[in-house]
C-alpha cells in the first residue's frame, strides 16, 4: 500500500473545509459508495449526474458534476474535476478546470479512506482560494455535512470532525 500524497504536492491554498466520518463498514465497502465518482448524486442532492471517465484500470482520470438548477427553469452549473491522484479503497485527489462555474482557483478536493475499529474513517478536505471566502466556505460546508450524512445513515456511524476556517 502506497502513502497518501499530502495536499502540498498538489497545491498551496490553505485547508478551508474538512469533514470526516467514521463509516461502520470496510474500506471496500465505503470505497464501492465515495470511489465510484459516478455514483456522487447517490448522497448529494445537489447533483443530477455525475459523468465519470475511467484508465484500462478502472482509475478515475476526470469527472462532470452536472448541478441541479438552484431555481427553477435556470440552468444547473455544470463543472469539470481532473483526477490527480486515485488510489482504489484509499483515496483520490481532484481541481476543478480553468475557468470553473465556482471560481475557485488553486484547489484541490482530496478524499482519503482509513481503516478503524468501527470501520473506516472518510475525510472529505477542500483546499482553495476564492475571491468569495464566506460565499465558498459556507456552500463546502453545507455541502459536505449532507455529502457525510448520507453514507452514515446507509453504512451508520458518526460524523467526527466538521471544520471551516476562519
Amino acid at each position: 500500500m502506497t502513502k497518501s500524497p499530502q495536499a502540498a504536492a498538489f497545491t498551496n491554498a490553505p485547508l478551508r473545509n474538512r469533514i470526516r466520518v467514521e463509516l461502520k463498514a470496510p474500506a471496500s465497502e465505503a470505497w464501492a459508495l465515495v470511489g465510484k465518482l459516478g455514483r456522487l448524486p447517490e448522497y448529494s442532492a445537489g447533483l443530477e449526474k455525475v459523468e465519470a471517465r475511467e484508465d484500462a484500470s478502472g482509475a478515475c482520470t476526470e469527472y462532470v458534476c452536472h448541478f441541479n438548477p438552484m431555481q427553477e427553469g435556470a440552468a444547473g452549473a455544470v463543472h469539470r474535476e481532473l483526477v490527480r491522484w486515485y488510489e482504489a479503497n484509499r483515496g483520490y485527489a481532484s481541481s476543478g478546470a480553468e475557468g470553473n462555474a465556482f471560481g475557485l482557483k488553486n484547489d484541490l478536493n482530496l478524499v482519503l479512506l482509513e481503516p478503524s475499529k468501527a470501520g473506516t474513517i472518510v475525510t472529505w478536505d477542500e483546499y482553495y482560494d476564492s475571491q468569495d471566502l464566506d460565499m465558498s466556505r459556507a456552500s463546502y460546508d453545507e455541502a459536505l455535512a449532507e455529502i457525510a450524512d448520507n453514507p452514515v445513515r446507509r453504512f451508520g456511524g458518526s460524523v467526527l470532525e466538521r471544520h471551516v476556517d476562519r
